[in-house]
């Protein structure tokens, strides 16, 4: 019976090769685009008085959610690097002489495409959230810049039946100024409105001060209250990470705000979409490994093989478009969650299937 994984000393120089160039390709996008980011945010850090600490502890807290950004393409470049390599030194020609069916070199990599995934989804829903948590506390903790102007607009989020809109939130999240709740009914049609000078947290409990509330139904309007209890699971830490300019979202996140147990400010589809990629986003390194094999034979054929490896790139890229296009149309309610998730995904999956099978055939 014909074995289906390599020999260990083959698949493990295969699996090798496979991280390595993944690897290499990560760290090194992983560089550019930090010091892209850096580009645009060490000003503001400096006049904030943080110095060059500062920026190294903004580039520790940032380094999660940037290799999250840079390990699709990563995996891409290092399967066209790997398959190259094999490529032009021959190693595929002499496989494929050995009668080995370009199939078990795709499963010898198997185990590392695994990791990869296994990579995307602990940074996407475990590391990344812990570090986007601990940055937003710690820029939330520094003073104002002196050169930028204060944000005027409301921050509008939803929590608990009603949508709350704040002017300010103080930097650790225990006082909000300017607030106003909307309370509305079943049919979407609104109840009260409460307009308060500011809300403050103490002893586990919010407090609406100088708080005026308005029953919509009755068209009548109560006095002006000193101190009024705010009835909300709104925690400081949530105030501060709705605040961030860019909060992100992971699926287990996603999950308590529809659930009602955590605030959020998207709407329902978004969250909905965001669980839904949760399981289709590591498949990236599969569909990219997919994606790249008709390298393994650019040089195999006497060619330099520069249209195979423009053609991958080019279907990388395009996946990676297509994927982001169809999440945008899923999260704003316009197609369904699961087909957001899953429509790219099977078909880039379906494409590089076919580009095995045809190798497989020659």
């Amino acid at each position: 019976m014909t074995k289906l994984f390599l020999p260990g000393s083959l698949g493990g120089y295969l699996r090798g090769l496979l991280a390595m160039r993944t690897f290499a390709v990560l760290c090194a996008l992983g560089g550019l685009f930090q010091v892209l980011d850096l580009l645009e945010i060490s000003t503001d850090i400096l006049s904030r008085g943080q110095g060059l600490l500062g920026i190294g502890h903004y580039a520790a807290l940032r380094s999660p959610s940037v290799l999250l950004q840079a390990l699709p393409l990563a995996a891409l470049l290092g399967a066209i690097f790997a398959f190259s390599t094999l490529s032009r030194q021959n190693e595929i020609c002499a496989m494929r002489a050995a009668g080995l069916p370009f199939r078990r070199v795709l499963l010898a990599l198997l185990p590392t495409v695994i990791v990869i995934g296994g990579l995307h989804w602990l940074l996407a829903e475990v590391i990344v959230p812990k570090s986007q948590k601990a940055l937003t506390a710690w820029w939330a903790s520094l003073p104002p810049s002196p050169d930028k102007d204060v944000d005027t607009e409301l921050l509008w989020f939803r929590t608990a039946g009603a949508v709350v809109g704040v002017a300010q939130v103080l930097p650790d999240g225990h006082r909000l100024d300017d607030v106003r709740i909307y309370r509305r009914d079943d049919d979407g049609l609104l109840t009260s409105r409460v307009v308060a000078a500011r809300a403050e947290y103490a002893n586990g409990a919010w407090t609406l001060v100088d708080a005026v509330s308005t029953d919509l139904r009755a068209g009548s309007t109560a006095a002006v209250a000193a101190a009024m209890p705010w009835d909300t699971r709104l925690k400081p830490a949530d105030l501060m990470r709705l605040s961030a300019s860019e909060p992100y979202v992971s699926s287990g996140l996603a999950a308590a705000v529809l659930a009602g147990n955590q605030s959020g400010i998207k709407t329902e589809s978004f969250y909905r979409t965001r669980i839904a990629r949760a399981l289709t986003d590591p498949l990236a390194a599969l569909i990219m490994l997919l994606i790249a094999t008709p390298v393994a034979i650019a040089l195999t054929r006497g060619g330099a093989g520069g249209v195979q490896v423009l053609g991958a790139l080019v279907c990388g890229l395009l996946f990676l478009l297509l994927n982001g296009m169809m999440a945008a149309l899923g999260e704003a309610g316009t197609i369904s969650p699961r087909l957001a998730a899953w429509s790219t995904p099977l078909a880039f999956s379906l494409l590089g299937l076919f580009f095995v099978q045809r190798l497989d055939r020659h």
